[in-house]
C-alpha cells in the first residue's frame, strides 16, 4: 500500500503525524506540569498549616506568629467581613483534619487562602507568593515548535516541488509534447534527474526527426516506382502474372499509404479537423475508399450526427471492415451504428491475445495477418484522438470490434 503513495503525500501524512504527535506531547506534558504544579501547592500548604497547627498547642505570641507570617509569604486576615466573604464564596481544595486540628485550602480571586483551626484558634492566612501557573510559557514553547516544524516543513516541498513540475512535464512529453525542457540549476539528486531527463528527451526527439525523415523519403522514393510498375503490370498478356502482379503492388501501395497515416497520427503536429457530419456520410466516403462491393457489408445504422475529423474517421471504419471481410471465412462484414457505439462484426476465431496486442504498431500474428498489422494501430489512434474508446469482444462465432463514443 505505501509503495502505491506519492512521495508528496507520503511526506504530508508523515508530518501530520509528528504534528499530532507533538501536539499531544505538549498537552501529556502541560498535564503533567499543571499535576506537579498542584502537587507542589499542596505540599507547601500542609507544611504551613501543620507549622501553625504545632506552634497553637504552645499558645504563641505575636512575635512567634510574626516570624512564621515572614517565613511562609503568608498574611493574615483581620476583617471579619472578608474572612466570611472567602469561607462563603471561595472554592475550597482541599480539607484535612487531623490529632493537631483542621486546615482548609481556598482559591479566591486568584489567591489562595490556608483557613488553620484548633481549639482556641481560627486564623485564614493569605499566600502572598505568586503561585499562578504559567500557561503562557507552554504555549509560547509550543508556537515555537509549531513554528520550526512549519520551517521545516516549506523546506522539504521546496525541494519536492522540481519533482512534482517533473512529473507533469513527463506526462506531458507522454502525450506528445516534445518541446518540454527542465530548467533546475542545483547539483543535488533532484537535478541529476532533471539533465537526464533533457537530455534523454533531446536523443528521443532526435531519434523520432531521423525516423520521420527516413520514412517521409523512403514513401517518396517507392511511391514512383511502384506506380510505374502497376502501369507495366497492365500490359502484360498472361492475365494470372499480371492478376498477381497488381495485388502485389496494390498491397505494397497500401502498405505506403498505412505508413503515411501513421507518419501523420505519430507527428508531434498532429491535429484532428472536427465538422459536425452524419454517420451515413462517414459510412459513404469509407465505401469510396475501400472501393469493394456493398453487397458484402450488411448494415444496421440508426443515421446520427457526430463532430469528427471526417477523413480520419473514415480511415478508421476503412481498416475496422478491412480486417472484417479479410479475416472472415465468409468474406463479409455487419456494421451496427447508433449515437452511443459503431460496432464492425465479422465471422471467424477469436484473437488469441487482448487487444491491446493488436494496437501496437507492426504488431502482427502469423495465422492472422500477412502485412505490417498497422490497421487496429491506426483505428487506436484516430478513436483515441477523438476522445472515444476501441474495444473487442468474440461473442457466438463472431469479433466484435466496437467504437465507444459514451464519454
Amino acid at each position: 500500500m505505501i509503495r502505491n503513495i506519492s512521495i508528496s503525500t507520503f511526506v504530508n501524512i508523515i508530518f501530520a503525524l509528528a504534528f499530532v504527535s507533538i501536539f499531544l506531547t505538549f498537552a501529556m506534558f502541560m498535564r503533567y506540569d499543571k499535576e506537579r504544579h498542584d502537587l507542589s501547592l499542596q505540599n507547601r500548604y500542609e507544611m504551613i498549616a501543620e507549622n501553625f497547627l504545632i506552634l497553637f498547642q504552645d499558645h504563641p505570641n505575636a512575635q512567634r506568629l510574626n516570624e512564621l507570617y515572614k517565613k511562609f509569604n503568608v498574611k493574615p486576615i483581620e476583617d471579619r467581613d472578608r474572612k466570611l466573604e472567602i469561607i462563603n464564596n471561595a472554592q475550597e481544595l482541599k480539607i484535612t483534619q487531623n490529632y493537631l486540628g483542621t486546615y482548609r485550602v481556598y482559591r479566591f480571586d486568584d489567591m489562595y487562602y490556608i483557613y488553620v483551626q484548633r481549639y482556641g484558634y481560627n486564623i485564614i492566612l493569605k499566600d502572598t507568593k505568586h503561585h499562578n501557573y504559567n500557561f503562557a510559557f507552554i504555549i509560547a514553547g509550543f508556537v515555537l515548535s509549531l513554528i520550526i516544524f512549519i520551517f521545516l516543513y516549506e523546506i522539504l516541498n521546496r525541494k519536492l516541488r522540481p519533482l512534482k513540475l517533473l512529473n507533469r512535464q513527463i506526462i506531458e512529453f507522454s502525450n506528445g509534447n516534445k518541446d518540454i525542457k527542465l530548467e533546475y540549476k542545483s547539483n543535488d539528486e533532484v537535478g541529476t534527474i532533471a539533465k537526464n531527463f533533457n537530455e534523454a528527451i533531446n536523443i528521443i526527439n532526435n531519434q523520432s526527426k531521423s525516423k520521420d525523415l527516413f520514412m517521409r523519403n523512403m514513401m517518396h522514393e517507392l511511391k514512383t516506382p511502384i506506380t510505374k510498375a502497376m502501369f507495366i503490370a497492365e500490359t502484360l498478356e498472361d492475365d494470372k502474372t499480371r492478376e498477381n502482379l497488381q495485388r502485389a503492388f496494390r498491397r505494397m501501395d497500401d502498405i505506403i499509404k498505412e505508413l503515411a497515416t501513421v507518419e501523420k497520427l505519430t507527428s508531434k503536429n498532429t491535429m484532428i479537423y472536427k465538422e459536425e457530419t452524419s454517420f451515413f456520410n462517414i459510412y459513404t466516403r469509407t465505401l469510396e475508399i475501400m472501393m469493394i462491393n456493398p453487397e458484402n457489408i450488411a448494415t444496421k445504422i440508426r443515421d446520427f450526427k457526430f463532430e469528427v475529423d471526417v477523413s480520419m474517421m473514415s480511415i478508421a471504419l476503412k481498416n475496422l471492415i478491412d480486417n472484417a471481410i479479410k479475416f472472415s471465412p465468409n468474406k463479409k462484414a455487419i456494421i451496427n451504428a447508433n449515437k452511443e457505439r459503431i460496432e464492425i462484426i465479422s465471422l471467424g476465431e477469436p484473437l488469441n491475445n487482448e487487444l491491446a496486442y493488436y494496437t501496437e504498431a507492426f504488431s502482427q500474428e502469423e495465422k492472422r495477418s500477412d502485412g505490417f498489422g498497422l490497421g487496429l494501430y491506426i483505428v487506436k489512434t484516430i478513436v483515441c484522438l477523438h476522445g472515444y474508446k476501441l474495444e473487442y469482444k468474440y461473442e457466438g462465432g463472431r469479433n466484435f470490434f466496437i467504437i465507444n463514443m459514451m464519454k
